[in-house]
């Protein structure tokens, strides 16, 4: 059998070659982006983009997401880290972020992140190769304090700022206020009354990963505010089971949204999300009456004239005293007809 040989000048002149390709490539580079990684799972609607010049001709960054949205930079030659924040959509988002000079393309790298929710079925889960990852730790911010205060003016509990730009979250987090309703705490940047570095129960195994995390479940962060409500959710005989756990974040979005309540979605698609076998219609009378539903939604709520019948019209998302969450007390489903079906 004949063996493969390796004469002596061969290594020599491999090492070479890889060095010259090495040495090309990094002189070649107009950018590094610092953050986020690629592969980054995104817990929110925006990310901000990090990016480091490297050379010194570039005097433009172009961001480009997936629906050909652009975002622009200038770049100046008296500094050299910017910081643009972009809305993300739901699931995987292909960002191309790209330096010019003048109008000459330099140099194109992508950038892959998963917005992932729990609220959506197709999006629960981020793809093979993603992953979590945390910025707000002693080492990482290192990054940002040559430019930035990491750390919000002193100020009394629960006291708003003046002024939001005081705030030290308000540059990179601008983004996340483009919903019509505004949660208070959120568009007072009063973020640290939420964000405290606590993982609670249900996210253990990010100990000590950021230190503005917000804990998992939220629900005492919740009622340090809406204090008035907690007896009453626990003094029911039936609990809806997110409010039970404490996690009120999975149906409302703490920072706003364009749906009443802070919703993550309209009512009756948010219900149906979990309670999918509801959302065909065939509701409430149909185990009774072969052929019959009972609508859940397009019809006016005639026990709350102005609004819409949805699935909260007849059960309370939080608790009850009735069965099945409903609004009644009533020791049978149908005590609730009465609430619209007046005899």
């Amino acid at each position: 059998m004949k063996t493969l040989s390796v004469k002596g000048n061969f290594l020599p002149f491999l090492f070479t070659s890889l060095f010259l390709i090495l040495t090309n490539t990094f002189a070649s580079s107009s950018f590094e982006i610092i953050r986020p990684l690629t592969k980054t799972v995104m817990e929110e609607s925006q990310a901000s983009i990090v990016v480091k010049i490297v050379d010194p001709s570039v005097t433009k960054i172009r961001i480009t997401d997936s629906t050909g949205q652009e975002t622009i930079q200038n770049v100046v030659s008296t500094r050299k880290v910017y910081c643009k924040s972009v809305v993300l959509h739901l699931g995987e988002n292909i960002l191309i972020i790209s330096a010019f000079q003048n109008n000459e393309k330099l140099q194109a790298e992508t950038l892959s992140l998963f917005f992932k929710s729990e609220m959506h079925h197709d999006f629960q889960e981020e793809p093979f190769g993603y992953k979590e990852r945390y910025f707000h730790n002693d080492k990482e911010e290192q990054l940002c304090k040559s430019c930035h205060v990491m750390v919000d003016k002193p100020r009394k509990k629960r006291e708003a700022l003046e002024n939001e730009q005081d705030s030290a979250c308000y540059l990179c987090h601008r983004t996340l206020f483009n919903e019509k309703k505004g949660h208070a705490p959120a568009i007072n940047w009063m973020c640290t009354e939420c964000h405290t570095g606590e993982n609670g129960d249900y996210a253990d195994l990010r100990e000590g990963k950021s230190k503005y995390r917000a804990p998992d479940p939220i629900m005492d962060r919740c009622f340090s505010c809406h204090e008035n409500i907690k007896s009453s959710w626990f003094a029911k005989k039936s609990e809806h089971g997110p409010a039970r756990d404490g996690r009120c974040n999975r149906c409302h979005n703490p920072h706003g949204s364009n749906n009443e309540f802070f919703l993550r979605k309209p009512i009756w698609d948010l219900c149906t999300t979990c309670h999918s076998e509801k959302a065909s219609g065939a509701h409430v009378i149909s185990s009774f009456v072969r052929d019959k539903s009972h609508p859940t939604k397009g019809k006016p709520d005639p026990a709350r004239p102005g609004r819409e019948l949805v699935c909260s019209s007849c059960h309370d998302p939080h608790g009850s005293d009735g069965v099945f969450l409903l609004r009644s007390k009533g020791k049978t489903a149908f005590s609730i007809c009465a609430r619209c079906h007046q005899k």
